[in-house]
């Protein structure tokens, strides 16, 4: 007799983040039947270090008076993520703080991030990884 398998109907949040994560700013925001500009948000993709070793990340950024002794740190080189460590920093600061202007939970929404094109089976792992493990949105969709 053969084996009967079990079907899990789960169904998808009806919240979407789209992010579109390039080398200068991130552009996010959710979905919605009538989108406006106001849907729209863009934060800087950074981090930036003083002097006095106080880090500033994403959108804090915009709080920085003083510009001359300041160190910024990309996670993009030539188009292309390479550092997770400070992606991950500047998402947790823009999607998963309590004051965060993008706040979700990510096992209530789904996600839809672009990437480079050509992007190396590496760094698309890599990416892969880093959302369904690390972050753990309830649906991912990659594109170009």
């Amino acid at each position: 007799m053969p084996r009967r398998s079990i079907v899990y109907e789960k169904t998808l949040p009806n919240r979407t983040l789209v992010v579109d994560n390039g080398a200068y700013t991130i552009k996010a925001g959710f979905s919605s039947p009538s989108p406006s500009l106001d849907d729209c948000h863009t934060i800087p993709n950074c981090l930036a270090r003083e002097r006095d070793k106080k880090v500033w990340v994403g959108s804090e950024i915009e709080g920085i008076r003083d510009f001359g002794e300041v160190a910024f740190r990309r996670p993009v080189e030539k188009g292309y993520l390479v550092g997770w460590e400070a992606e991950k920093a500047i998402w947790d600061s823009t999607f998963l703080g309590q004051k965060a202007r993008l706040h979700c939970d990510p096992h209530d929404t789904n996600l839809i991030l672009t990437e480079a094109p050509n992007t190396t089976a590496a760094l698309q792992t890599n990416c892969d990884q880093v959302v369904l493990e690390e972050y753990e949105f309830a649906s991912y969709s990659r594109h170009v």
